[in-house]
């Protein structure tokens, strides 16, 4: 039984998390750039300095590139080979989750914790994009299990193994990579009361020998090729700046996390709730390490992201693996129906909002079929008195569906990922053509259209190219148009967006069949 429920979860995880990868383009504004970076890493052949549509990108340490290079190598340039190894963290998460509590819980406990991961919607929806996020809580899971491990059964290449996932963590997205699961760590031993003992039982120096062949290599090399400039951006913008100060486009709100919380930990948000009343209210927390470990790991999680003056919905992820371990013990241990006919409200209401919408907006209604299995999975829920099988399964065929069948239905009304393969193949046919953006920039379609820099041009700059001989070409949304009043350009291409109602357009000074002539 044990291999066969492992088996099922491996298969399920590549499913839902791999597989259907190559069927939708990069999207949203983050994804892309990181796809770009890696693609100009491996057209440069410099993989210590990212950089994004040709400039320095000091965002992120250099682990994300890597991972994302590596895909491309194997797989070949494009979303499917940008994401492979990059959603395989997500499977890794769920399997060092799964080994951790079969160690020790009963077997179907770590079974159903497990499906309870993937089936969380953010899990899902970060687990199968280019981005650093689910790398960093694969690396988080690894150092404070591994960490737990090591405590609890006093074995000193534990703690040496969360050392090593520290390093990766911090590889991945910077000092976050040791801070958070450290106070993760020095918090659950001051609640037990054995800060001071397991400190003089942690092997530091081979432990820290382990992070710092790690980190400093690359660390050390890009210090050494651009010194102040990446100390400047990363660190104290990125870093510094990014956890007390604002960044534009930054929510800042204190209130955000709550507000996002629902949607962000589907489909057991209201399950969570319950779990936490009844915990803290018949004090069933003690005594069960597992258990113990797990709140502290969400809450400090949670509270460390709260502080944070900058939010971002995906910023909570390593907090997953805790909510699922608590919530599956509510599942398991509380047969309550309150939170199942609320639930199943929500669910309900969801499912009505999203096919309005859909009609609204004229999709194709394939693509409803993802809200059928959730729908019927609640209900089923409700009927049984049981939610942990239903609600789990139902939510997980549905995203399962949404990312084989509603993703590529939606493809082809995508409108950045076109005008960037349109615009890349009018500059193949326009050599000598000049590419640019007027007040307007797009990631999708920087990465979409790899023929170079696109710089975002203001209006006097354009105006002074649509007045050369020189061919141009010009992105923008058709309503920055009326901007270029009294000029004379060509519309070569438009198309509707995606969910704004927008038109994005290209323009150029010369017409389509001359601008050919031109290349």
């Amino acid at each position: 039984m044990k291999r066969k429920n492992l088996l099922l979860i491996i298969l399920l995880s590549i499913i839902l998390l791999v597989l259907p990868n190559g069927l939708y383009s990069a999207f949203d504004k983050d994804e892309p750039k990181y796809l770009e970076a890696a693609y100009e890493m491996v057209k440069r052949g410099d993989y210590i300095t990212p950089y994004y549509n040709y400039e320095f990108r000091f965002d992120k340490p250099i682990l994300i590139y890597w991972i994302i290079v590596l895909g491309y190598k194997v797989f070949g340039i494009g979303e499917f080979g940008g994401r492979f190894f990059v959603s395989l963290c997500g499977v890794l998460t769920i399997l060092i989750l799964y080994w951790w509590l079969s160690r020790w819980k009963e077997e179907r406990f770590a079974f159903w914790s497990s499906l309870v991961l993937l089936s969380l919607l953010d899990f899902i929806i970060m687990s199968s994009v280019a981005m650093p996020d689910i790398a960093l809580t694969s690396f988080i899971t690894g150092a404070l299990i591994f960490f737990f491990e090591g405590f609890h059964r006093k074995n000193r290449n534990f703690y040496r193994l969360a050392f090593l996932f520290s390093g990766l963590a911090t590889l991945t997205k910077g000092p976050v990579g040791l801070v958070l699961p450290g106070l993760i760590a020095v918090i659950y031993l001051i609640l037990r009361r054995e800060l001071i003992k397991t400190l003089k039982d942690i092997p530091w120096l081979s432990g820290f020998t382990i992070y710092f062949a790690v980190v400093l290599p690359w660390y050390g090399a890009i210090f050494y090729k651009h010194g102040y400039e990446f100390f400047r951006d990363f660190i104290i913008f990125h870093n510094i700046h990014r956890f007390f100060g604002k960044i534009p486009g930054h929510p800042t709100a204190w209130w955000y996390y709550f507000v996002n919380y629902f949607w962000l930990y589907l489909p057991f948000s209201l399950f969570f709730l319950f779990a936490i009343y009844r915990i803290f209210k018949e004090k069933r927390l003690f005594g069960d390490n597992v258990l113990e470990f797990s709140i502290v790991w969400f809450f400090t999680v949670f509270l460390f992201f709260q502080i944070a003056h900058t939010k971002l919905a995906h910023y909570l992820l390593p907090s997953f693996p805790a909510f699922a371990v608590i919530t599956t013990w509510y599942l398991f241990n509380l047969k309550e129906e309150l939170p199942l006919y609320l639930t199943a409200f929500l669910f309900t209401v969801l499912s009505l909002a999203g096919g309005i919408f859909w009609e609204y907006k004229h999709w194709p209604l394939i693509g409803l079929i993802f809200l059928i299995p959730p729908f019927i999975g609640v209900w089923w829920a409700v009927w049984t008195k049981n939610a942990l099988k239903p609600v789990t399964l139902g939510f997980i065929t549905g995203m399962i569906l949404f990312k084989w069948v509603t993703l590529p239905s939606l493809e082809p009304l995508r409108a950045k990922p076109y005008i960037g393969r349109e615009t890349a193949a009018i500059k193949e046919r326009c050599k000598k053509c000049k590419v640019a953006f007027f007040n307007f920039t797009s990631p999708e379609i920087v990465y979409s259209y790899k023929k170079g820099p696109l710089k975002d041009l203001n209006l006097k700059a354009v105006e002074k190219l649509l007045k050369s001989k020189e061919p141009v070409v010009i992105i923008t949304r058709e309503n920055r148009l009326k901007r270029l009043k009294g000029l004379k350009f060509y519309i070569l291409d438009k198309k509707k967006e995606l969910l704004p109602k927008h038109y994005l357009v290209i323009i150029s000074n010369y017409p389509k069949e001359k601008l050919y002539g031109e290349g």
